[in-house]
């Protein structure tokens, strides 16, 4: 009774339907902080099996152990130091002990244009062991790694594998070779399982006429330029940001060439065999439809698969996480989250039921100083790895922790209205209160 007498008061006094009020309470309200942790310039974030907060820079990796809230570092382990470009760490759903790291690096020593491992850390004393070596690298002339890992129910892996090129023709770049620009697949518990990639010729490539010899990594889905990272989602199936080309130069066929490329950023839902788009005449020399770059606001045809949301160009649309928690009554379970370096932002992206497409696209939080990477606990709170800032800081869900912040709602009514301060006072701790709330931003981003 009180609960229903107090609701009817806010709705007189803010002039809105019960119909608006339910919409608002349903709107995901965050807490935004820091962690009381820094490490220099973080790529990478992932939850172990043990519960802890995994964080990996360029050259370190590092294990936090967090308070029950969540919002606190009680301690940290070292696990790694002296790396070389990870950018990608995750963990086998399938083998939870000992614990094992998995991340993607560079190894400085090996052939040129072939310096991407996979490497995994072993507990207790997180033993470095290399299991896959001679994934490409596009180093020095772009920054396209061996990026993003992720592992299906299974315990298939598969690698976000970045470009050699901008957008398709060599020089000064390395040329595409058998396994650039697409998102790869390793099974890496099969039996004989072969993590060493050999090529032919052997050296650093200097044409499209190079072949794959050895090893047991694939591609699963050709066409990404440079995948920073991706998730297979509990719906099975895997989705993956993109990074656009700055062009204008692009291959038009096997032997030709033109101008005019799309530098928007991409979300793709990947598919096996699906063609995104991005061209590799090595491969093309097998399946001609890798030789022509298609821009994603083409829509999908019959030799190109395009991206489920378009993103506007250049913001670096990078880390991604499924959102798993109840939280909000579940508004937000099964939602993608993504970090955009260049833009600061946190996007959420509300997929449609069948997983198909993107209903909606909106802004969690922003102005961060270039967020690379998310990851989501089980309560729901969101991590964010602040690259500029070599912090790691977070979105808490207000019933998760954090203070209540009163403010004033987009109604005409002043934030200093003593009757909303009367009744909010009376809500607090009911989920009424998150009327009055501070709300997350919606404005959309790119084009859908």
């Amino acid at each position: 009774m009180r609960a229903g007498l107090l609701a009817l008061l806010l709705a007189l006094s803010l002039g809105l339907s019960l119909q608006t009020q339910h919409a608002a309470a349903s709107t995901p309200v965050f807490e935004a902080g820091v962690l009381n942790f820094s490490l220099g310039n973080p790529t990478s974030l992932a939850f172990g099996p043990d519960g802890r907060l995994y964080v990996a820079s360029q050259t370190q990796i590092r294990a936090l152990t967090l308070d029950p809230t969540g919002l606190t570092v009680n301690s940290v382990e070292v696990i790694a130091n002296g790396q070389n470009q990870v950018t990608g760490i995750a963990f086998d759903p399938t083998a939870t002990s000992p614990i094992k790291l998995y991340a993607s690096r560079r190894e400085p020593s090996a052939t040129d244009g072939y310096e991407g491992r996979v490497s995994t850390f072993t507990a207790p004393s997180w033993t470095r062991q290399d299991i896959i070596t001679g994934l490409p690298n596009s180093t020095p002339y772009t920054n396209h790694y061996t990026n993003g890992l992720a592992f299906d129910s299974s315990g298939k892996l598969y690698i976000a594998q970045g470009s050699n090129t901008d957008a398709g023709l060599s020089g000064p770049n390395y040329p595409e070779t058998p396994l650039t620009a697409a998102i790869l697949q390793a099974d890496i518990h099969a039996g004989g399982f072969n993590g060493t990639i050999t090529y032919n010729p052997a050296g650093t490539p200097t044409t499209d006429n190079v072949d794959q010899t050895g090893g047991d990594v694939s591609v699963y889905a050709p066409g990404t330029r440079n995948p920073y990272d991706l998730v297979v989602h509990s719906n099975g199936k895997i989705y993956a940001t993109d990074n656009g080309p700055a062009g204008p130069n692009t291959s038009t066929t096997c032997t030709t060439s033109g101008t005019g490329v799309s530098s928007a950023d991409e979300l793709n839902l990947i598919e096996q065999g699906d063609y995104y788009g991005f061209p590799n005449r090595n491969r093309g020399r097998t399946d001609v439809r890798q030789c022509t770059y298609h821009a994603p606001e083409e829509g999908t045809g019959v030799d190109f698969t395009a991206p489920i949301h378009t993103f506007a160009a250049h913001c670096s649309c990078d880390g991604i996480a499924e959102y798993k928690s109840n939280v909000f009554g579940g508004e937000m379970l099964g939602d993608l989250v993504i970090a955009q370096l260049i833009f600061g932002n946190v996007v959420r992206a509300d997929l449609s039921p069948d997983g198909l497409s993107v209903q909606s696209m909106t802004t969690l939080e922003s102005d961060y100083n270039l967020p690379l990477d998310v990851a989501v606990g089980p309560t729901g709170i969101i991590y964010i790895a602040v690259h500029g800032d070599s912090q790691v800081a977070y979105l808490a869900p207000m019933s998760v922790g954090g203070s209540a912040e009163l403010a004033s709602v987009d109604t005409g009514v002043s934030s200093g209205n003593p009757a909303l301060a009367l009744i909010c006072a009376a809500l607090a701790g009911t989920a009424l209160a998150a009327i009055a709330l501070r709300t997350t931003k919606a404005t959309g981003q790119g084009r859908g």
